[in-house]
């Protein structure tokens, strides 16, 4: 017979990645080696993602905000939207420097 004044046994955590059962002392999942807690790998973490954007994957990093287990959904969707618009202005610039590019060439070339 149980004792109505014990508390129940905690739940088991989650890993955030595979969402097998961990136990309280594992700092990665014995399954499919993701980091826990504060052993979450470097590109996961707001920092990473801000520099591997930064200097490479552009859009793409938004994989990296969609996986992160540090962020909670609101955050995301604000990381999401600000890749977003940064990429979309970035294209637009670089549109913008085609038709320049393109317009000085014609000039040279006698064509108007």
């Amino acid at each position: 017979m149980e004792d109505a004044s014990l508390p129940p046994p905690p739940a088991p955590a989650l890993c955030w990645d595979c969402g097998r059962a961990l136990e309280p002392a594992d700092r990665f999942c014995r399954f499919c080696g993701q980091g826990q807690g504060e052993h979450v790998t470097w590109y996961y973490r707001r920092w990473g993602i801000l520099v591997a954007t930064g200097l490479g994957l552009g859009p793409f990093g938004l994989v990296l905000v969609r996986r992160t287990p540090v962020m909670a959904p609101p955050e995301k969707w604000a990381w999401a939207a600000g890749i977003a618009a940064v990429t979309v202005w970035l294209g637009y610039r670089l549109y913008q420097a085609v038709l320049m590019v393109k317009a000085v060439l014609g000039m040279a070339s006698g064509q108007f």
